[in-house]
Formats: C-alpha cells, structure tokens, sequence
C-alpha cells in the first residue's frame, strides 16, 4: 500500500489490505472489466488526487472517471474508492483531503479481498478510519453490527459483473479506532447468510 503525500497527523484514513489481498494472481479468466457506469465529473478531484504520481502501488494504473467507482464520498474532501485492473485484480483507496491529510491506495485480488480481514496500520486511538472489502455475489443492505457506537455512518456498496455470470460487491464501512488494548467487535451482516467478523483491538 502507498500513503499518499500529505500530513502524517490523526486525520489521515487507511484503506487495510490482508496479506491474501496484497498479492495479484493470474489464470486464464484474466479480461478486462469495464464499469457500467463512469464516475460522475463531481469525482474528478478524487481523480485527480490519485493520479499524481507516488500515490499508488506500481500495479495500480492511474484511475480515469470511466473507470473509478464511487462507495462513499462527502463530496468534497472525503472518498472511498475502487478500480478494477481486470477481472482479477483491483485497486482502492480513502482520500482524505481535509487538513492536508492525504489518504491510502491499496492492491491485490479480489478474491483476497472476499476472504481477508481489513486491518488499520497504527492510526491512534479516536483516529476516523475507513476500509475497502469484497463479498461474493450481489449482496444488498449490509449492516454492521456489534460496537456500533464505533461505527460511521452506514455501509456503502456497488456490486460489479466480473463476467461470466461472476458477481462481486465491494464494500466501505468506517469506524474510529478504540482506545489501545480495547477490543472493538464488529460484523459486516448481509441480510442471509454468514456475517463477516471485521473485530480488531486498539
């Protein structure tokens, strides 16, 4: 993962990446992905920002509005963000333009993605924190539940055709991180099935 330029202060948001989701894998199924719909041109500071260069990992093109998709944003300083490489690999990021705080972009599969655990890499205690995860098929209306007191906001989605009848929704969801040694137990819940343990300790 790259951090991007910008003040190291407790503003700063980390997209967490598992050690299954750094790390791309190839195969026959490999094609290009495109989204069916572009980014709006109100994103185009979001493009902006994560062109420059130094601010991606070296697998990480830079993203255009017709291939960035938007999970969160406020519209102004504040983004969560994905583009798809191919159908195998993906790229995101949170941008956080506020205080001049700069952000995270992140790499790997997206089947690592499904599977991993988004963890933050040493953001203080109070620090607003916000992660990039997949889950399989087309999934709607996730929820986090446990510590919801910790939560920020509700979860945002957008389920992309990885062809072939392959679905996948990423997802974004923010928390502020708990005092250290606490232990902050969280689930991503879709409405059936098995919830995603996304628990940590300060």
């Amino acid at each position: 993962m790259n951090r991007m330029p910008g003040a190291l202060g407790a503003a700063v948001l980390l997209v967490a990446a598992t050690a299954c989701g750094l790390i791309g894998s190839g195969g026959p199924d490999r094609h290009k992905v495109a989204l069916p719909e572009p980014a709006p041109p109100s994103a185009q500071w979001i493009v902006d920002r994560l062109s420059r260069e130094g601010v991606r990992p070296e697998q990480c093109p830079a993203p255009t509005l017709s291939t960035l998709a938007v999970l969160d944003t406020d519209g102004r300083t504040r983004a969560e963000v994905f583009w798809l490489i191919d159908s195998i690999d993906a790229c995101w990021a949170a941008v956080d333009l506020a205080d001049d705080a700069g952000g995270t972009v992140g790499f790997g599969s997206i089947e690592g993605m499904t599977v991993g655990q988004p963890m933050p890499s040493g953001p203080p205690p109070g620090t607003e924190w916000y992660a990039v995860t997949a889950f399989h098929g087309r999934v709607a209306d996730i929820r986090a539940t446990g510590a919801t007191d910790h939560v920020l906001g509700p979860v945002h989605s957008r389920t992309v055709d990885l062809g072939g009848g392959k679905l996948v929704t990423f997802v974004s969801y923010g928390i502020r991180i708990p005092e250290q040694g606490e232990i902050l137990t969280l689930y991503l819940c879709p409405p059936t099935g098995d919830c995603r343990d996304v628990s940590m300790t300060g």
